[in-house]
Order: C-alpha cells, then structure tokens, then sequence
C-alpha cells in the first residue's frame, strides 16, 4: 500500500476497524445496562475529536501533513468506554483523558514514541484520583435486554467479587457467558467472547505483535492450569482468558502495539510476565480493575527482564 493509500486509512493503524466493531458493541452495552454508558463513550469519543482537532491546528506551519494522514492515539478514546464504571460521573471523562493525552503521549515525544500504554494510564488515573469521588465497582445489567435504551442508570454493583460469579459459570457455557453480557462486570467489558476475538484479529492479520498475543493467551490458560493443580483455584483454565479484563487488556495492548516489544524473545518475556500478573491482581481480588496494574508493570518490568537475554547488551549510564 502506498503512502496515500496508508493515509487514507490511518485512524491510528487499523483503528478503523475498532470503530466499525466496538460501535454495535456499544449499543449492545447500551441496552444492558443503560443510558449512562451511551453518554460515557459518546464523551470519550467527542474528547478524542477535539484532542485530534486541536492536535492538527498545533501542526507546525508549513507542514502539508493530510488530517488523514495525521497520527493519532485513537485507540485511547475507542477503548477507555470498556474500563469506564458505571459510578463515575461524566464531567471527569474529558478531564482524565485530556491528562492521559497530555501525559502518555505528548511527554514522551508524540504518538508512536511514547512508552506507557495510554489506555491503561487513563485507567490508573481513573483509580488514584477519583476513587473517593465515585463507586468504581462492577455494575449488575439490567433484567430485561433492551431496557437500558429507556433507562438511566449509575449500575448497581455486585454483592460479591466477580470472580465468586465467574468461577460458577460451567466450563462448557463460557462462550456463550461472554456474548451473552448477562454477568456483572465493568460495562464495556462484559461481552468478552468478542473482544478476544477483535484483539486476536488485531495481531494475526493485521500483524500487530502476534507473538505477544499468542503468548500471552496461551500462558494465561497454562498459568491457570498451574494454579488449579496446586489447588490456588477452582476454575477451568479458561476462565480467565474468556471472563474478566484479560480481553480488553489484549485489545488494549494489541491496540497500541508501539508500547510492546518488537524482537521475538522480548514478546514472549513480556507476555509470559503480562499472564503471570493478571492472575496475581486477578485471583480473590475484589477490584475489577486490579489486572489494569499488570499492563503497566509489565512495561516497566520486561525492559529489565529482557536485558537478562543471552547476547543483550546491557546499557550503563
């Protein structure tokens, strides 16, 4: 493809298919669990627009840069709505993702040079910052499919850890427990059976770090299966890779494929860290946005880990 070609569909990479599959996910979010969720992700996407408005304003002059042809961290807006609790209140969404923007993308000399993953930093300001200030619980969907289009709703969460609800689902029925958006969960987060697959597309065709994916999903299950050998758990190995935020942690992570690791080695080490992590923050924990942690730790921690690499030359300052 040439280098118009490319422009005409850069909205971040292949975002462009995140916007065509998560918009009907949206909808379906919608209904499940209401109003609330429609305003939250209309403001994630509405502040996107103007950071990319502003952002193409800000162009140095004389630069003939397309708007198409612009780079953009799109991803940050597309997929902060699957992380967003129900409890909060709308009018911190613009103020938490300009502060991401500015933060993981602009200090770290612009988009496809920063470090963090942004998404993930928008979840932890989410969490530090406003904690006090809104319920950041897991939400119940509401009874009746459809009524979420009528409805306003903040989401009444859970009386339990989800994992209580998740360990109970049957082996069998995990497929259909992830499309079906019956269980509690972080609202854009409940149809997980689709956000595996969006994320598994992401890095097999589209070629954004299939290494990393594969390893990652693999290695969650083979950890799972460790752990309920050794009696830590008792669920199926599946059910951490199938419910949960493993999915939209993939997405995320597959998403912005410029924060992992592009050698073979370093994909694997990353993954195998990024596994091991999400089921520490996962396993009993009563946050559901605990396993956020682990993308962040392991983009801190695989650097150091990887230098350890026969043949890797460690830099000294």
């Amino acid at each position: 493809m040439n280098k118009q070609g490319a422009g005409y569909y850069n909205l971040g990479g292949a975002d462009w298919l995140l916007l065509l599959v998560l918009l009907p996910l949206y909808f379906a979010v919608w209904g499940r669990f209401g109003q609330k969720f429609a305003a939250a992700a209309s403001l994630s996407l509405a502040t996107g627009v103007c950071c990319w408005l502003v952002a193409l304003v800000m162009q140095p002059a004389g630069d003939d840069q397309k708007a198409a042809e612009m780079p953009f961290c799109w991803s940050l807006f597309l997929l902060f709505p699957l992380f967003c609790p129900l409890g909060l209140a709308l009018q911190l969404i613009p103020f938490i993702l300009i502060l991401t923007y500015l933060i993981s993308i602009t200090s770290f000399g612009g988009f496809r040079r920063h470090f963090f993953n942004p998404v993930a930093v928008a979840v932890i300001l989410l969490l530090v910052g406003y904690n006090s200030t809104a319920s950041l619980s897991a939400s119940k969907p509401l009874q009746q499919p459809y009524s979420g289009y009528r409805l306003w709703t903040a989401g009444v969460p859970p009386t339990r850890p989800l994992w209580f609800f998740y360990a109970a689902v049957p082996a069998e029925e995990l497929a259909s427990a992830g499309t079906a958006g019956k269980l509690p969960a972080l609202p854009g987060s409940v149809f997980t059976f689709p956000l595996l697959l969006l994320s598994g597309v992401l890095a097999l065709v589209f070629a954004r770090r299939r290494i990393w994916w594969l390893t990652a999903c693999l290695s969650v299950m083979a950890f799972a299966a460790l752990a309920k050998h050794w009696g830590l758990v008792a669920f199926s190995p599946l059910h951490p890779l199938l419910l949960g935020l493993v999915p939209s942690l993939t997405l995320a992570a597959v998403a912005d494929y410029h924060t992992l690791p592009k050698k073979t080695g370093e994909q694997i080490i990353s993954a195998l860290l990024f596994a091991v992590l999400v089921l520490l923050f996962t396993v009993k924990s009563e946050n559901p946005l605990g396993p956020v942690f682990a993308l962040l730790l392991m983009q801190v921690l695989s650097p150091l880990l990887c230098d350890l690499l026969p043949g890797r030359k460690v830099t000294s300052a």
